[in-house]
């Protein structure tokens, strides 16, 4: 699962470093857009599983670990986001966000 892990956030690495703002009806355009649906659907589910698998608050629980508390602030920001862009409201600087993902990175590397 670790590897897997590994994988998605290289290729958010790469989709972000792909991804134009001011070009949103292009095919690359609407190809990161899925790759970043994927790659969110993944952290959301991943952060569900380890809820429910830890807990949420105590000793040794899911919030306890600093690494886990930025994983949910990230998919909060994203649920965010996708509640923003249902009401087709236009708050950029919550995209930006995304950009903390790859960080996760550092707590799997040895």
């Amino acid at each position: 699962f670790e590897k897997i892990s590994m994988v998605i956030i290289l290729i958010n690495c790469v989709t972000l470093g792909l991804y134009q703002p001011c070009e949103t009806s292009s095919r690359l355009s609407q190809l990161l857009d899925i790759f970043d649906h994927v790659i969110f659907s993944f952290f959301a589910i991943e952060m569900v599983i380890k809820v429910f698998a830890m807990g949420l608050v105590g000793k040794a629980c899911y919030l306890s670990d600093t690494w886990n508390r930025l994983d949910m602030f990230i998919v909060v920001a994203g649920i965010t986001e996708y509640a923003i862009n249902k009401y087709n409201l236009n708050l950029s600087a919550i995209r930006t966000f995304r950009v903390l993902r790859p960080i996760r990175a550092i707590n799997r590397i040895p």
